[in-house]
């Protein structure tokens, strides 16, 4: 075909009208007949169209099949037709599958229908039973030219992979000139954790079985460089594999990235794990110069008033560069800004700002507050030396830190409390029941001098109620001692438990038959007073019947009555402490059930049920 003839087009896409008018324009010899799949397309060419189709331009992704599959129906038909891929769908490896696989041309979108006139006619040209075979290893070089992979030819020298060629974005990423790797076993610039696959991927790429694995490359100035690389067979014109075409996707910053985030839970764990806060602020000034790599950096926190923020920990490299930092005031300066305003301040040159601190060697800073808590700052003697990532990760270590600062917060205020509960435990100990032992002496010469006096009967009622109140009270306080869960007979606790109630003869216990795991002691505080509310709330003339059982799908046990219940209006309420429907009662009982299943790591709740129903869920049932 000379140059000036018209060069007739098959154009398949699902959508092919706009780069159809487009190759119209490029060069009007081009006569573009368009198809939205390939089974129209194949139409197209057993109908021997006139004048008849000189090539076929296809994209990759295709209904119902691909453009290798187009490709390879259209080699049965027309052997000679040269099928050029036009498409962006996905990487470098689809395009080395296609040059392999026959196909005369790989045009990306992305350099547009100008470019894909020019190869189109170039394809044309060169076409006829005559043509010569392809030189693929130049497709190859002229596909991967402008590619942002790093693309080697590779020949087989018994059983090595040697470089015959390469694009030069592997020189330039690997820092080499051409002649330090042409003619060299790519193996010389593996790093040895690379080695021992390497043996067995050449293998497979020359068999055409390679897929996707890791390498790590050593550039010339001793750097490695990490790496996604995929290789398929490299073949003659007569169709013998001679080596490989390997790719390499440049994966450096993806693992940087990786090992980023890995440190960063490291240091989580650490700062959850701080014992107080001056080793949070040591944590994060490490994790700033560790991970970030910005050994310039410190930590201030706010002081008990809250009105300033002194440095508690700052890198050595931080202070042999600024000296001694001074303790600014909240809002003074761009760190008391930052913390104030809770506002991370970035500065490219930190020098600009005229605030009358000497920052002696320091150019780009970021402040950045801690919550509530204080501020990270950090220096560099770079100008703009923050990216946007830089400052995202300062911000994670700095909400971290605020999280186990406030952590560590809560903790020593519920220290704090239990040590006011442990002196309230012990002033009810031994202030209030030695008097009430007097009392209860006192009393019992009284009943044996002058008999059961009512007055005095009801004196020891309710005296017996202030010793069962201090019990009460000093299992509150106290909370649980280490719980030793066991496997228990539910039925056999239960009858204990309903045994010591002293109970009259219409009040009955129906209990369920399984085992559960609990501390014994705990359980049967437990079901005393939940057995004991049943009896005391529950009855009526007719008595009370008492059930426990298990939940359905054994997700816990509950215990019911069959009494008038709990109003809709208390709900929940009557697990707090004091709370109490009964003039004699001590509001405490329920709240002390609702303790000892937080510490079995229970919940406790109201069920629906005509009486009382308590749900106990989280228990574990070894057997029902």
């Amino acid at each position: 075909m000379t140059t000036e003839s018209p060069i007739s087009i098959l154009y398949v896409d699902d959508a092919p009208a706009t780069v159809a008018d487009r190759l119209d324009r490029a060069d009007p010899r081009l006569s573009v007949r368009t198809a939205t799949a390939a089974a129209d397309a194949l139409a197209t060419l057993d109908d021997a169209p006139s004048p008849p189709v000189d090539c076929l331009v296809s994209e990759y992704d295709l209904p119902g099949t691909d453009g290798l599959g187009l490709l390879d129906a259209v080699r049965e038909r027309r052997p000679d037709l040269p099928v050029v891929l036009y498409t962006d769908a996905g990487d470098e490896g689809i395009a080395s599958d296609a040059i392999a696989a026959g196909v005369t041309d790989y045009v990306p979108k992305r350099r547009g229908p100008d470019r894909l006139a020019d190869r189109l006619r170039d394809a044309v040209e060169g076409a006829g039973p005559d043509r010569a075979a392809p030189d693929r290893d130049a497709q190859y070089r002229r596909l991967f030219e402008d590619a942002p992979v790093m693309y080697v030819v590779f020949r087989d020298v018994n059983g090595e992979p040697v470089v015959a060629d390469c694009n030069d974005r592997f020189l330039d990423r690997l820092g080499y000139d051409p002649d330090a790797v042409f003619g060299r076993s790519i193996w010389d610039l593996y790093a040895q954790s690379s080695m021992p696959d390497a043996v067995e991927g050449f293998d497979r790429g020359r068999e055409g079985t390679f897929g996707h694995q890791e390498r790590t490359l050593i550039a010339a100035d001793g750097n490695h460089v990490e790496t996604l690389f995929r290789a398929s067979p490299r073949v003659n014109a007569d169709g013998e594999v001679i080596g490989t075409l390997g790719l390499y996707v440049d994966i450096t910053e993806n693992k940087r990235r990786e090992r980023t985030l890995e440190r960063l839970h490291d240091v989580t764990r650490s700062l959850v794990r701080a014992a107080d806060r001056t080793e949070v602020a040591e944590t994060v000034v490490d994790a700033v110069r560790d991970v970030l790599g910005y050994p310039r950096n410190l930590v201030r926190l706010v002081d008990d008033d809250g009105a300033e923020l002194p440095p508690v920990a700052i890198t050595d490299e931080a202070a042999a560069t600024l000296g001694e930092r001074p303790h600014y005031a909240v809002g003074e300066g761009t760190a008391g800004r930052a913390f104030a305003d809770d506002e991370t301040l970035v500065y490219d040159d930190v020098r600009t700002v005229d605030d009358g601190y000497d920052r002696s060697g320091v150019r780009a800073a970021m402040f950045v507050p801690i919550g509530d808590h204080g501020v990270l700052s950090v220096g560099s003697t770079e100008a703009g030396a923050f990216d946007a990532a830089d400052v995202h990760l300062a911000e994670v270590f700095a909400a971290n830190a605020g999280t186990a600062l406030t952590l560590l917060d809560r903790t020593r205020e519920l220290e704090r409390q239990n040590e006011r509960l442990t002196d309230f435990a012990s002033v009810v100990s031994h202030d209030l029941r030695t008097p009430l032992s007097v009392v209860d002496g006192s009393l019992e010469l009284a009943r044996e001098r002058y008999g059961d006096d009512a007055d005095l009967a009801r004196a020891a009622r309710s005296l017996d109620r202030g010793f069962d109140l201090i019990e009460e009270l000093l299992t509150l306080a106290r909370g649980a001692d280490t719980l030793s869960p066991e496997p228990l007979s539910l039925r056999s606790a239960v009858a204990a438990c309903w045994e010591s109630l002293a109970t009259d003869d219409d009040e009955t216990l129906v209990a369920d038959d399984a085992t559960i795991r609990a501390d014994e002691a705990a359980f049967r505080r437990l079901l005393e007073n939940l057995l004991g509310n049943c009896v005391a709330h529950g009855a009526t003339d007719a008595g009370v019947t008492v059930t426990v059982g298990l939940l359905a799908d054994d997700r816990g046990l509950y215990v019911a009555d069959d009494g008038p219940g709990i109003d809709d209006d208390v709900g929940d309420d009557v697990f707090e402490v004091g709370f109490t429907t009964d003039d004699g009662g001590t509001g405490l009982g329920l709240a002390i059930v609702e303790r000892i299943a937080q510490e079995h790591g229970w919940t406790v709740g109201l069920g629906e049920a005509d009486g009382a129903r308590f749900e106990i869920e989280g228990v574990d049932v070894v057997s029902a």
